[in-house]
């Protein structure tokens, strides 16, 4: 029996399952986030006992197979190194659950604070006697969601005397109603409005204060409130220092009541306090407020209530804690001898410290309301230790102290105030680190060992007899993841049109760029194309603002739903601004379809609704151009550094010649353009460049910066690479495979002809990702288009490091990077260069995101071989079944080879970005669906790796199955989070983009593939 339970519990297979059921719940649980908030995520799976479970049995698991494998040897270092790696990290992750400490400090700018409040809410009980002596405390941690909620049973004494406490349920989205109930206290119901017409429903019992549009509104005699309502002598007082008017409600100017202090309060009668006017709805002497739920479509409150049962020997009562912004978070029940007061939120602790905040910073990108930066500059007291210690905070820079770490968070929307992530998690950090290193250690080790399986890998490590189950079940399972103008027009002539590119300007986000940069962009948001007719860009943009009456009649508006074809009456892809609007009657054609998208909430529009939305912004977007709202090209004395446009920037200049230049240099500029004086225009526009380096307030791109980044746009590196690309690696696939299933060997001086070109090609998208990366001056990794060509990159990289063993690997590469490429290029990626969001701005970008990325070309060279390997299996015959099978033979060492790479790449990316969370906002593993579907992948691709072990998954054919499915987990870390899922990482935030078509198409061919293949083995070749 003993021997049965080590060999179940320290078992490969049992490892497998293990891995599989916890890579699924993590699947489901960014599902359940996206849908339901992160709470709902937290609550079911991340936090729940039957997944700590998973991972307790995962560390049996990998101790145990130390011992049962005696992975203590000195050849098996490596394994062991790995194995107690992944026991410490998951040792740490619960150190840091149980022990670790995360909160919130809020300061505001001259004063101190030592309170800070955790990131949990608790359920906090405090019993008090009549003389308010506390009498009994107590806190526990509680999480609550409308889907499900901890529970909480709580039993204590006070004086001897046993209560339980009880949660019973969560109503969310409710509203309050007042109710007569036996032993109930006197209670009001209030309508209040001010000057706005804002009208609010209060309901207030005794003892309650509210804040209402600014006001304190108390129930009983409260020093803090503006306003009180009592119950005195068998009537209702409402009293107030700041005097009360009172009026009868209909009666137009009628004050029944002079200006008092104190007056009754009466049904139909108006008070008037201040800026406030208060009408008594209902009142009662025995009353309950109590929550109603409201339909979330028909009312949305964002309030929500927990009621608890508290109860005794001889009876029991319901408290109701309200939850939401605004309203009070306490319960206060009240017997002849104690006071219950009842509580759910954050948990205040102090610190051994306080931290002064001097001065809160924030720096914009110039022109822009977007932050390039933010710090608080604060001073450390320490008055135990005589310490007083100035400090800066900002992202990626913290503030740490005894084990307190403080990372920048948010600001106040005056910029007066700040609020700093608290963190404090030394177990669970160290531990955790640990664990980081002996990873690392271990993937270093496993290089350059010599026994390690990457370095020995063979044929025979893929021998097997079994298997033919669970190759279905996992293609199953991998299947389911995955125009001529009318009139004569305006056209500058393209060299004054360049001249004029080089002209910066300042763009919407604040980025100071060329404009012949913003020109490319416009043109391919409103045209989805780059060009127009044989116009480049920056002819069309000047079209538009030199010769808008023209230039409206040019079809260059994409428009893609066919029924929006109809309704415009166009024939074509494309349609003219004057087809949709008329400037001269003001009539919209799309106004009552947008009238009707925007009144539904955005989950609710069809495809027609969003096709509308779109069009109706590449409108704008022309309409913009023409009245020069993109045209900020003059800088002007401006706090925030912004430019202006020439119709606006005369107003702002110095002295009456700088006024008299800016309001006539384009005026003169448009008619040197008319007349066709190439040489007066370009002295025109050297003017303003020489005026634009003179005023601006800020360092502007040099010349070669601004020369390098329009070579970059009209060059087009990656829009002609990925058909470059494409076509080499088809035909040199092709050839390769010819030469295989015939037989022959004549076709070496092709194969170095195809290597030369794609050594080219490499080069140039080198030379284009260089460029990228000195105009941004950033490393090209910050968004998705820039992810996806630094991929392709590396894919094509992992091609030349292979195409030694197999030239097979280099047409592969080409292929997939080719694809990639035009993945890049679809509708949904933004090729825009943009600045990057403060928490980016850090040595970190580089090093997490193009190891990380990197991981995803190798990964993804495993599917593209496993899917060469798949035909290989489909062209089999009997005779060249030899030949065949050693290119199979081959190609699966490679493809080993190449998913070791990129499993261990994908991990060191991982826990870099683990490590650089941790040092931006105070923790390392937050269960971001990024985090969560990355971890996903390296457990998918640890499983691959490590089938060889399992009885049933051995064989060539197998490995390349999973090789090829199991990619399907890296297209939904990579697509699936960043467009369908919300997240810190999500470019979309969740807003669903449309499916291609080819997606479906390519997993019904893949499937198809996969059971020919699969046939064509069994029938053809022996099992080995």
């Amino acid at each position: 029996m003993q021997k049965v339970k080590k060999v179940f519990l320290f078992s490969p297979w049992f490892m497998g399952v293990l891995f599989i059921l916890f890579a699924l719940a993590m699947a489901f649980a960014t599902f359940f986030e996206n849908d339901y908030g992160a709470q709902v995520a937290r609550i079911l799976v991340y936090e729940s006992k039957w997944f700590e479970l998973i991972m307790l049995l995962l560390v049996i698991n990998f101790i145990g197979q130390i011992f049962y494998f005696k992975l203590y040897h000195r050849k098996k270092l490596t394994i062991l190194i790995f194995h107690l790696a992944l026991v410490m990290m998951i040792i740490g992750a619960g150190m840091t659950r149980y022990l670790g400490f995360e909160g919130t400090i809020h300061i505001r700018e001259g004063q101190e604070q030592n309170i800070c409040k955790s990131k949990e809410n608790y359920v906090k009980v405090n019993v008090l006697n009549t003389q308010e002596k506390l009498l009994f405390s107590d806190d526990q941690k509680m999480m609550v969601t409308h889907v499900k909620s901890d529970r909480y049973k709580n039993s204590f004494l006070v004086e001897e005397k046993k209560y339980r406490l009880e949660f019973k349920k969560h109503i969310p989205n409710v509203t309050e109603t007042l109710i007569d109930v036996e032993n109930g206290k006197p209670s009001v119901a209030l309508i209040i409005s001010n000057k706005m017409m804002e009208r609010e429903s209060v309901l207030l019992s005794e003892g309650d204060i509210k804040n209402v549009k600014g006001i304190i509104i108390g129930f009983g005699k409260m020093e803090s409130a503006d306003v009180n309502i009592t119950y005195q002598n068998n009537s209702f007082q409402i009293q107030s220092d700041h005097g009360i008017q009172r009026a009868s409600m209909g009666v137009s100017n009628s004050k029944d009541a002079p200006n008092k202090n104190t007056m009754s309060l009466e049904r139909m009668k108006l008070y008037e306090i201040e800026n406030l006017s208060i009408v008594a709805q209902n009142f009662t002497t025995s009353g309950e407020i109590q929550p109603i739920q409201m339909n979330y479509n028909i009312q949305l409150t964002n309030k929500s209530v927990l009621v608890f049962e508290l109860s005794d020997d001889v009876k029991s009562t319901d408290l109701y804690v309200w939850t939401g912004e605004g309203i009070p978070h306490e319960a206060i029940y009240i017997t002849d001898k104690y006071i219950f007061k009842l509580s759910y939120a954050p948990k205040e602790i102090e610190l051994p410290f306080k931290i002064k905040l001097e001065d809160f910073i924030l720096d914009r990108y110039p022109g822009s309301s977007s932050p390039s930066s933010y710090k608080s500059k604060v001073v450390l007291i320490d008055d135990q230790n005589n310490i007083k210690k100035p400090y800066s905070i900002y992202m990626n820079h913290i503030l740490k102290y005894k084990g307190w770490r403080f990372y920048q968070s948010s600001y106040d929307q005056d910029e007066k105030g700040t609020t700093l992530s608290v963190n404090k998690d030394f177990w669970g950090m160290a531990i955790t680190y640990t664990g980081y290193f002996l990873l690392f250690l271990f993937i270093i080790l496993s290089v350059l060992n010599k026994n390690s399986n990457f370095r020995k890998v063979g044929k025979n490590y893929f021998s097997s007899k079994a298997g033919k189950m669970l190759v279905m079940l996992l293609m199953l399972v991998g299947a389911s993841f995955l125009a001529q103008a009318q009139n004569q027009k305006l056209v500058v002539n393209k060299e004054t049109a360049n001249q004029f590119g080089k002209v910066l300007v300042q763009d919407q986000k604040g980025r100071t760029e060329p404009v012949y940069t913003l020109s490319h962009d416009i043109l391919r948001k409103v045209s989805r194309s780059v060009e127009y007719n044989g116009y480049n860009p920056m002819q069309v943009f000047l079209g538009f603002y030199f010769d808008f009456e023209n230039w409206q009649n040019e079809a260059l508006i994409k428009v893609s739903n066919k029924q929006l074809k109809r309704i415009l009456g166009i024939a074509g892809n494309h349609a003219a601004f004057s087809d949709i609007v008329n400037l001269k009657d003001n009539t919209y054609k799309l106004k009552p379809y947008l009238d009707a998208a925007y009144s539904k909430p955005s989950g609710a529009r069809n495809k027609f609704d969003k096709e509308i939305i779109k069009v109706d912004e590449r409108i704008n977007i022309c309409y913009m151009i023409h009245i020069g709202e993109f045209m900020k090209i003059f800088p002007v004395h401006d706090p925030n550094n912004k430019w202006y446009s020439p119709k606006d920037a005369y107003q702002f200049a110095k002295n009456a010649d700088d006024s008299l230049y800016l309001k006539n240099i384009m005026i003169l500029n448009h008619q040197t353009i008319l007349n066709d004086e190439n040489n007066k225009s370009g002295e025109y526009l050297n003017s303003i460049i020489n005026y634009q380096r003179k005023f601006a307030q800020y360092d502007l791109p040099s010349e070669s910066k601004i020369n390098a980044e329009i070579f970059y746009y009209k060059s087009k590196i990656y829009e002609r690479l990925f058909p470059y690309y494409t076509a080499l690696g088809f035909i040199l696939l092709v050839i390769l495979i010819f030469e295989i299933v015939a037989q022959k060997k004549n076709f070496r001086k092709t194969l170095i002809i195809f290597k030369v070109l794609l050594i080219i090609g490499f080069l140039f998208h080198t030379l284009g990702l260089a460029i990228r990366w000195y105009v941004s001056g950033h490393a090209p990794m910050s968004n998705g288009y820039e992810s996806m060509i630094f991929i392709s990159w590396v894919t094509i990289l992992a091609g030349f490091i292979f195409s030694k063993r197999s030239a097979l690997v280099l047409a592969a590469t080409s292929v997939l990077g080719g694809f990639t490429l035009m993945v890049a290029h679809l509708s949904f990626m933004d090729p825009e260069i943009t600045n990057l969001v403060p928490v980016l701005q850090s040595y970190w970008l580089t090093l997490h995101v193009s190891v990380i990325t990197s991981s995803y070309g190798f990964l993804g060279l495993g599917a593209i071989l496993a899917i060469i390997v798949l035909i290989l299996y489909s062209l089999i015959s009997v005779g060249n079944k030899s030949s065949i099978h050693s290119t199979i033979e081959e190609l699966t060492i490679i493809n080993y080879k190449s998913l070791t790479i990129g499993l261990y790449l994908l991990t060191i990316g991982t826990f870099l970005g683990a490590i650089w969370a941790n040092e931006s906002w105070g923790r390392y593993w937050g269960w971001d669906p990024k985090e969560t579907w990355s971890l996903i992948t390296i457990i998918v691709y640890s499983f691959i790796i490590h089938s060889r072990m399992i009885p049933g998954l051995k064989g060539y054919y197998s490995f390349n199955l999973m090789a090829l499915f199991g990619f399907s987990s890296v297209l939904m870390t990579y697509f699936g989070v960043n467009y369908y899922l919300t997240g810190l990482h999500s470019y979309a935030g969740g807003d669903s983009i449309p499916v291609p078509n080819f997606v479906y198409l390519s997993v019904v061919l893949i499937v198809t593939l996969s059971l020919f293949a699969h046939w064509k083995k069994k029938i053809i070749v022996k099992e080995h």
